[in-house]
């Protein structure tokens, strides 16, 4: 299994493995997140992140931060992008991909867009440029709950709006 083990300006180190073929040519790979006092975030080990970086290439240009090395701003090759909070271990969406699958019309759509939950809003600045979040920055842990919350509402929208006459 193929590693890319990159050290991070802030002390973390971020580890992207390759998880095998999920699509015809398509390598993806997911990222663990490990802190200096043995903090993780670990939701991105389920998720793939990178495509067919078989050189690190990417991998390296996947993570900028804040000067102060507090927050991270997570491209990946699924077109998502996240904000990483190093200190708190915390995670939000910035701007994501909504799948949705209607059965009874046997029609699904697809959306991209920034997650928008919970009156959330607050600026802030990785890389010289500031994010606005609509997301609630939130445990690593807690994440998979709230964000299913999030999806169970969303997809509830999206029938009203796309598939009720």
């Amino acid at each position: 299994m193929t590693r890319h083990i990159l050290s991070l300006a802030n002390g973390w180190t971020a580890e992207f493995v390759e998880q095998g073929e999920f699509r015809m040519g398509a390598v993806g790979w997911n990222l663990q997140l490990h802190g200096p006092e043995q903090q993780t975030i670990g939701y991105f080990k389920t998720q793939i992140v990178l495509v067919n970086d078989e050189d690190g290439e990417r991998a390296r240009k996947a993570i900028s931060l804040s000067e102060d090395g507090v927050y991270g701003y997570l491209s990946t090759d699924m077109d998502e992008r996240w904000v990483i909070d190093f200190s708190r271990c915390m995670i939000a969406p910035h701007r994501t991909t909504i799948y949705h699958y209607h059965y009874a019309y046997d029609e699904s759509i697809s959306l991209s867009e920034q997650p928008a939950y919970k009156r959330v809003r607050e600026y802030i600045r990785v890389i010289g440029w500031f994010i606005y979040l609509t997301f609630p920055l939130t445990r690593d842990e807690d994440f998979p709950k709230v964000w299913e919350e999030y999806l169970v509402i969303r997809r509830r929208q999206l029938d009203e709006l796309y598939f009720r006459n």
